[in-house]
């Protein structure tokens, strides 16, 4: 998108009060988007460290953040007895996860890292607490859904995971996970736990300030102050994968080719 199209999109969007996100990977483009004024950042730099230019214009404008660093990141189902992340698939995507058999292509589990792996967490554990530093205001935000090795739910939890391999403190990281995306999104009923807020929360068994993958160990979840019944959603989770292969395997079992055109061109 050329510099004269994005400067007036956000202008226009400011004049009306809105929000600009901005889907920037390369340095050049992120650079040019925070200094042209966009409000919240969405991705990482991971193919090269970020300069100090770019410091220097994210301490002038101290934007939110989406870092959205997850996608590329090894499958948690590559971990030995990962509980957490098998409890809500069937076994048939998890098998497929290992083998590397997904629709975004990734490495099997058996694969060894390569090199330009190490190079990108190498340049994220470099860029991330600069990122902060400079006074990027860090939003949780990730790719779920785009292929089953990192899905909705456990993929927030990856996410997050990764903020503390690479420096950040658990407290900071709650912020980022609850307060601030509410703050973004303009929703002020909930995000925090106060009288007259939403009473949306989770109960743990365990203390995520001590270690923030205590915020899996999950006892209950409570949505505008009801209990939600996890065991029926879980249930749920894995027949709709079960019912979505079959319907699949039905449709090409049922599938009659189109006869070929008599259509000839003069």
């Amino acid at each position: 998108m050329p510099p004269e199209v994005y400067i007036a999109l956000i202008n226009e969007a400011h004049k009306h009060g809105m929000m600009v996100h901005f889907h920037a990977t390369a340095l050049d483009d992120q650079k040019a988007v925070v200094k042209a004024g966009v409000d919240v950042l969405v991705h990482t730099i991971a193919n090269q460290r970020i300069d100090d230019e770019l410091v220097s214009i994210l301490k002038d404008k101290k934007p939110y953040w989406a870092p959205v660093m997850g996608l590329g990141d090894t499958a948690e189902l590559c971990q030995a007895d990962n509980v957490f992340v098998e409890q809500v698939l069937p076994d048939s995507v998890i098998d497929d996860v290992k083998a590397g058999r997904t629709w975004l292509r990734s490495p099997p589990c058996s694969a060894p890292l390569s090199a330009q792996f190490a190079q990108r967490e190498e340049n994220l554990k470099y860029n991330f607490p600069r990122y902060l530093a400079a006074g990027a205001r860090l939003v949780l935000s990730t790719d779920t859904g785009l292929t089953a090795k990192h899905s909705f739910g456990f993929g927030d939890h990856h996410e997050i995971g990764m903020y503390a391999r690479y420096g950040l403190s658990p407290a900071d990281i709650i912020v980022a996970a609850t307060s601030r995306p509410a703050e973004v999104l303009g929703a002020r009923d909930t995000g925090v736990l106060a009288k007259g807020k939403r009473a949306d929360f989770i109960v743990l068994n365990a203390n995520p300030l001590d270690d923030i993958r205590n915020t899996r160990a999950i006892d209950s979840v409570y949505s505008y102050g009801a209990k939600l019944d996890r065991d029926a959603l879980q249930r749920k989770f894995k027949r709709a994968v079960v019912d979505r292969d079959a319907y699949r395997a039905k449709a090409v079992k049922d599938y009659v080719p189109h006869p070929p055109s008599s259509f000839k061109a003069e």
